[in-house]
């Protein structure tokens, strides 16, 4: 006869199997993911939009398809005579579109060591995706616009993000292990190198606080300018 005791066992026995066929099949599952909640300034501690945060890791940290997908692509939109955002980052391959939200017409230029192009875009035009191959920073201009500036920084590392208006920017998915975190901006002082700190990740955000030497601020450009 059959009873609720022999049945749980029975189901115990099934699920401790089948765990034990996951691991065999090396599809056990992974340790929660952490990552990094970076917070950057300039020497003044005034938050620092648009600064760009790479990950690197250290060891044979295993890098998620997903992770790379995000660094895939990016946008441009060029609208009250501004590039927005004025800085992207994509990952070494990846790809910008550029997209005319003006009335009028503007052109689009970089004669960048990593990528030169130039093409013109009339209003509402939207762009064939431009790829970058090599790693490095890519300024863009407007010749007809000459105030028209912004920065495409493509990375090898595989976790990168921009910050907001608040200087904050918050990378996901990392696995446990370390990391070499790289902090770089358009305003950053010459020659003053892209500072890096070394970070150890285990199942907890990790919070990376940066000061930037940074130049100050260019006059105000276009119409709502972000300086």
């Amino acid at each position: 006869m059959t009873t609720p005791t022999s049945i749980r066992r029975q189901a115990w026995r099934w699920a401790a199997a089948a765990s034990a066929a996951l691991v065999l099949a090396g599809g056990a599952v992974p340790a929660r993911a952490a990552g990094i909640v970076a917070s950057v300034t300039d020497e003044s501690g005034k938050p620092l939009a648009e600064a760009v945060v790479t990950v690197t890791p250290l060891d044979d940290s295993a890098v998620s398809p997903a992770a790379l997908s995000r660094l895939a692509t990016a946008t441009i939109n060029q609208q009250g005579e501004m590039f927005m955002p004025e800085v992207v980052v994509v990952h070494t391959g990846g790809s910008v579109i550029f997209r005319n939200s003006d009335t009028m017409r503007h052109h689009v230029y970089s004669f960048a060591q990593i990528k030169q192009f130039e093409f013109v875009q009339q209003p509402g035009d939207v762009s064939p995706p431009v790829r970058f191959d090599h790693p490095g920073v890519a300024a863009i201009g407007c010749n007809i616009h000459d105030d028209m500036i912004a920065y495409i920084d493509v990375t090898d590392a595989p976790w990168a993000g921009v910050t907001d208006h608040n200087g904050e920017v918050t990378l996901t998915g990392l696995p446990a292990g370390r990391f070499t975190a790289e902090v770089w901006h358009p305003r950053l002082r010459p020659r003053a190198p892209p500072p890096t700190q070394t970070v150890t990740l285990a199942t907890e955000n990790t919070t990376l606080a940066v000061a930037l030497p940074v130049l100050p601020p260019p006059r105000p450009h276009g119409r709502g300018s972000l300086y």
